[in-house]
């Protein structure tokens, strides 16, 4: 029963059906580089500065989750999206965990690596980049922060009509060309 609770409460958090869609936007400031609290993130973060790409946060909860394992097996373990991690974008998977609740259906989630949970969360969370739970993807501009895209669901991608590292490039590209007009 508890599965079954559990199971119909990420469906509805990945509907958006249990928060406004204003409960999306960053609940903390963009950490400045090497600020953020966490280290894998600031190492990662660098290593796109360096490289001139989007930093992606995959957020899933792989153990548990039905909709993240179905992401993962339809675009993170693509072939294309292999060979374009660590090229054309860096790529940090931020694993979740179940952790029980107080009351019977409730629970919080446990962020492998536990300090991603500085970086990224769910509603109610302090992180900077706050989304309604897994799976979701989360582009960021690696040297201003600045979030450029998330999809929240297999329902995005699915409007996107690309792979997933075809939606990254062409954000990455249509970013990069409105910062180039604005400056």
């Amino acid at each position: 029963m508890i599965k079954f609770a559990v199971s119909v409460l990420c469906a509805a958090a990945v509907a958006g059906m249990l928060a406004p869609a204003s409960a999306l936007a960053q609940q903390a400031p963009v950490p400045a580089v090497n600020e953020s609290g966490s280290p894998a993130f600031d190492k990662l973060r660098n290593e796109a500065i360096a490289k001139k790409v989007p930093l992606v946060i995959y957020l899933t909860g792989s153990s548990w989750c039905v909709y993240c394992n179905i992401f993962t097996d339809k675009h993170i373990k693509e072939r294309t999206f292999k060979r374009s991690s660590g090229k054309k974008f860096i790529f940090w998977m931020v694993d979740t965990r179940q952790a029980p609740g107080r009351t019977p259906g409730s629970f919080t989630f446990q962020f492998v690596p536990e300090e991603a949970g500085k970086v990224v969360g769910c509603i109610g969370s302090k992180a900077p980049y706050v989304v309604f739970g897994p799976p979701a993807v989360i582009i960021l501009d690696p040297v201003s922060g600045k979030m450029i895209k998330k999809m929240v669901s297999q329902g995005d991608m699915d409007k996107e009509g690309k792979s997933l590292p075809a939606v990254i490039e062409e954000c990455w590209k249509n970013f990069q060309k409105e910062g180039q007009k604005t400056a």
